[in-house]
């Protein structure tokens, strides 16, 4: 089973050139979905005051997951606090981990034919056409989603991803289906959270780019 981080950046990246991986607000997104990731697993918790309190230390073996672990279990932090010191290298380690598990596959190229470049194109379909049906299901069709799609779908919403989520539905109405679900109760107070400090972490990025 993918991760959360791991399904945003296949949602993110384009599936046939594997650009988009510098994409405004990436970051961030990948970030705060490995936070999300996390409490759907009950490896953190976060409080009222929005302090991170790790529950279960134990590595998951995941890089991505375990680099921002440790960071919350190095002191206690604010989820905007860990967002912030580990959204740099986010992308980066998720995309490692889906060459790795041979979703993606890495290939050298040139930006304007001068300065040497990586590009992510798929590997294997089978995991995006299944985040795309899954996201179609409760998006599209209505239906309630359980709480790891959910949970998916909000951090989409909240990294603005609404286009690349679902190319063939209506802009609108998927924004707003979209945004309602990132609301609804399918997903926990910890996980609410996290996508809330990362949707105000892009939003002020736009705002003063």
């Amino acid at each position: 089973m993918l991760t959360v981080a791991e399904e945003v950046v296949l949602i993110a990246l384009d599936g046939d050139t594997g650009g988009g991986g510098t994409r405004l607000g990436l970051d961030w997104a990948v970030a705060g979905a490995v936070v999300v990731e996390l409490a759907l697993g009950e490896r953190i918790a976060v409080g009222g005051d929005d302090v991170v309190t790790v529950v279960d230390p134990t590595p998951t073996g995941a890089g991505h997951l375990d680099t921002v672990l440790a960071e919350a279990a190095a002191g206690q932090v604010k989820v905007s606090t860990l967002l912030r010191r580990t959204r740099a290298g986010a992308p980066g380690r998720t995309i490692a981990a889906l060459v790795e598990r041979g979703v993606l596959r890495r290939r050298r190229t040139r930006l304007l034919g001068l300065v040497p470049a990586h590009r992510y194109p798929t590997q294997d379909a089978s995991a995006r056409s299944e985040i795309r049906t899954r996201l179609a299901d409760a998006v599209l069709d209505g239906h309630e989603p359980d709480e790891r799609t959910a949970a998916l779908i909000g951090v989409l919403h909240a990294a603005r991803l609404w286009r690349r989520a679902l190319p063939a539905g209506r802009r609108r109405q998927v924004r707003t289906r979209m945004g309602d679900i990132a609301k609804g109760q399918a997903v926990g107070p910890a996980v609410r959270k996290a996508i809330a400090r990362t949707k105000g972490a892009i939003a002020a990025m736009a705002a003063s780019s």
